[in-house]
């Protein structure tokens, strides 16, 4: 109870001050400069020249639109020699930051509607792994991406430094394949959709011809960001740095109080006790 009330004492009627000591050390002095110089080069270099802290920066918001031109040629033995332009191969002719070019189709002509029992039997139910067709695998090629489809991410990443001229800030661009072809975990690698065009023939009855095709979809993805000076992040950065430099003091204290084989001596100097020089006086006074 008696430690309780003296620090509860202590607390209450004790200040103290801080008090510069000057000691004469080498390993102390050169520990001091050498955490000193750290955190400068800490901030100069990395906060200031790489992290440029003196510049006040927002993410890139940009909307991106996409446009292909160019002419195929096809000859197989379903559609004969046959040209194709954009109209024919860019599905649909506008997206949102990406592009569809189909490179390969499956067409089904002359479909009309109908009924169909859709009966599972031996032909669609496999019963082994002997009647069942294997799936593929082997590398993310452009002949294999052709005929299954695909999805190519183009990155841009566009950073900028404002403080300088216009002409330096640059994009720069990296491609990466996007989807799976791994079978176990995608029913359908690759990338492929289906639309149809309808018509009626001489009878009047309504046709229409299924296309399935593939091609390779490229979603263009843009991120960076862009920087500027700027007096408020400067004066942050500055403040901070400063005030780390009185970690270089911190330091230095918890050695020499706490580690020197002289830590009592120079506790010593550290510290001074003072009583209230009012209460002394009234003490003298009364004597």
């Amino acid at each position: 109870m008696a430690g309780c009330c003296g620090a509860l004492r202590a607390f209450l009627f004790e200040y103290d001050t801080p008090r510069i000591v000057l000691i004469r050390s080498r390993k102390v002095g050169l520990m001091n400069r050498a955490v000193q110089l750290l955190i400068l080069a800490y901030v100069i270099g990395w906060v200031f020249l790489w992290e440029k802290g003196y510049q006040e920066k927002d993410s890139v918001v940009s909307s991106v639109t996409t446009k292909a031109k160019g002419v195929a040629q096809t000859n197989t033995s379903q559609l004969g020699f046959r040209i194709w332009d954009v109209a024919d191969y860019v599905i649909p002719a506008q997206e949102e930051n990406s592009l569809f070019i189909m490179t390969n189709m499956i067409i089904t002509v002359n479909q009309t509607q109908g009924t169909c029992p859709e009966i599972p039997d031996k032909t669609t139910v496999c019963e082994s792994d002997a009647n069942c067709t294997a799936g593929s695998s082997g590398t993310h090629s452009f002949q294999d991406m052709a005929v299954e489809g695909g999805i190519m991410g183009i990155q841009v990443k566009w950073d900028c430094n404002l403080d300088r001229a216009a002409s330096l800030c640059l994009p720069r661009y990296s491609f990466r394949r996007l989807d799976t072809r791994d079978a176990d975990h995608n029913v359908s690698p690759g990338y492929n959709f289906r639309f149809a065009k309808y018509y009626r023939d001489l009878a009047g009855q309504e046709q229409r011809t299924l296309i399935k095709a593939y091609g390779i979809r490229f979603d263009v993805i843009v991120f960076g960001k862009a920087g500027k000076f700027d007096v408020i992040p400067t004066m942050i950065n500055v403040g901070s740095g400063l005030a780390l430099l009185g970690v270089a003091t911190v330091l230095c204290d918890i050695i020499v109080l706490y580690c020197m084989k002289k830590r009592f001596y120079y506790r010593e100097k550290k510290y001074k006790f003072v009583e209230d020089y009012e209460q002394g006086l009234a003490g003298d006074t009364e004597q």
